[in-house]
């Protein structure tokens, strides 16, 4: 279940390389999704030889949950009570990136984004980045990754291939776009 018992949202974190340990103890739909998301991970990114010193990186995948507010709804801004409950259904972030020395947008510190909604977005990131108008779930990756940007030191860039997959209903209240920035969250 993707909450603990005490109210509290389970984030699952799984490192797949160079790990032994096994995710058959997590909930059945996010194996699943994690198995979808490697498997569009190696389709879209697997034998990129422009890419190839990318290979060196570690492998990493994050799961959040979507989420339904029980009590609350639109008043946590305003200084009012929530109560939000984690659902069964989860967003699933599989990729590999790293922490590189900013050389210009090039293709080397390029940012590569695929979904199962979503054909390959891609983007360097620096302070300049502007949300994107055509491929607008993409600001939520850009988003979370911006946010971080200024942890990094000056020269310094964010390289990810990464694969999204979830089964959280777009659109319907449940939260996927907040589930898909906690996952990169995670993934960063």
């Amino acid at each position: 279940p993707p909450s603990d018992g005490n109210g509290r949202i389970v984030i699952y974190i799984i490192s797949i390389m160079p790990t032994t340990s096994s995710s058959s103890d997590l909930p059945l739909n996010v194996q699943s999704l994690i198995g979808q998301a490697k498997d569009l991970f190696e389709k879209s990114f697997g034998d990129d030889d422009e890419q190839a010193e990318r290979t060196n990186l570690p492998i990493h995948c994050a799961s959040a949950p979507g989420r339904v507010n029980l009590i609350g709804e639109h008043t946590d801004y305003t200084g009012g009570y929530v109560l939000p409950l984690a659902i069964g259904y989860n967003t699933v972030c599989y990729g590999r990136g790293g922490i590189v020395k900013y050389s210009g947008p090039t293709a080397s510190n390029m940012c590569r984004i695929v979904s199962t909604n979503n054909s390959i977005v891609e983007f360097n990131v620096s302070p300049s980045l502007s949300p994107s108008s055509t491929n607008k779930w993409i600001n939520y990756v850009q988003g979370v990754m911006l946010q971080y940007l200024p942890d990094l030191k000056t020269e310094e860039t964010f390289v990810l291939d990464m694969a999204i997959t979830g089964d959280v209903p777009l659109g319907s209240g449940l939260s996927s776009s907040a589930s898909l920035e906690v996952a990169t969250a995670v993934i960063l």
